[in-house]
């Protein structure tokens, strides 16, 4: 028996459409070249495989069917072994375009970034940093492989995105705050403080929100799209914030010391995730950098990094 892997795309495409022009459109042949290579199918098995019927297109007989079964699974297994041998002939090496939301960078970016490149050597990573909007505006112009942000559908319609955590948001304040005290803050023990907003874009918008969906109208006497710099004001006295992702350390850069404790409400929570076009998920770097991501958020040092409320 003599039956090339081509007669069997033909045949299945031709199948799978009902329909011997859709197959040749589909395949970017002639109908004629879809006809002779079903013909030759059925002569070298004897067998009749199609019925074809001028005004209804074509439809599979009984033995049809079951040689359509077992061709596929010849034609996925080609596919799989092609998709194998791609893996093996590109290295993980190279060029790495990420882009990460700023405050995420230093504590998430980081410790992934160490796994991947002690994993493959031969990685060189190329970091662009912005507020939420530019990171996921890079990876829609390609200007990055796959980013690391919190998830805004609104702008990361279109792409491919991984929950890595939920984070909910959380309360700093000094060490000294009676509020550090308290094992739980509730939002409205906030309204009368001195508080400092995150001023990024898409991140303003979600602190406020957190503030009028709890009934209140927030205040906020400083603004800074530095997060660091939140934290080592809220060191110094100068106010107290609400952040996200809480760092392993309590010394600000300042060298001040602050606490994160958690929000007594259960307030709108943010998925943190890595993201990325449907085409550069297809390069091993993309998969392997994804791969890295999705492991190191089932460390305890990225548990960490979230402050939840403690449930009874």
């Amino acid at each position: 028996m003599n039956v090339s892997y081509k007669v069997m795309k033909y045949f299945a495409a031709a199948a799978h459409h009902k329909s011997l022009s859709k197959a040749a459109a589909e395949m970017n042949i002639s109908q004629s070249a879809i006809s002779l290579a079903v013909d030759s199918l059925e002569r070298e098995l004897g067998l009749s495989l199609l019925n074809r019927q001028r005004s209804k297109g074509i439809s599979l007989t009984v033995k049809g069917q079951e040689v359509l079964t077992r061709i596929q699974s010849i034609l996925d297994q080609v596919d799989n072994f092609e998709r194998d041998m791609l893996g093996l002939q590109e290295d993980i090496s190279g060029d790495l375009h990420i882009g990460c939301f700023t405050p995420l960078a230093p504590i998430v970016l980081v410790p992934v970034l160490k796994r991947m490149i002690t994993a493959h050597q031969a990685i060189r990573a190329n970091i662009i940093e912005g507020n939420v909007r530019h990171i996921f505006d890079c990876i829609h112009r390609g200007e990055v492989d796959v980013g690391i942000s919190y998830d805004e559908a609104d702008i990361s319609a279109g792409l491919k995105t991984q929950t890595l955590a939920v984070v909910p948001p959380h309360v700093v304040v000094p060490y000294d705050h009676p509020l550090a005290e308290m094992p739980t803050i509730p939002i409205s023990a906030l309204i009368n403080q001195n508080l400092i907003l995150l001023d990024l874009p898409s991140s303003r918008q979600y602190y406020t929100s957190l503030f009028e969906t709890a009934g209140f109208q927030p205040k906020f006497a400083y603004k800074s799209g530095n997060y660091e710099m939140i934290r080592s004001m809220v060191g110094a006295g100068i106010g107290i914030a609400i952040l996200q992702t809480c760092p392993p350390i309590d010394y600000t850069q300042s060298g001040t010391k602050v606490v994160c404790k958690p929000i007594r409400e259960n307030l709108r929570k943010s998925r943190l995730v890595v993201a990325y076009t449907q085409q550069a998920i297809k390069r091993n770097s993309v998969k392997a950098f994804v791969q890295q991501c999705e492991a190191y958020f089932t460390t305890e040092a990225s548990r960490r990094l979230i402050v939840s409320r403690k449930l009874a």
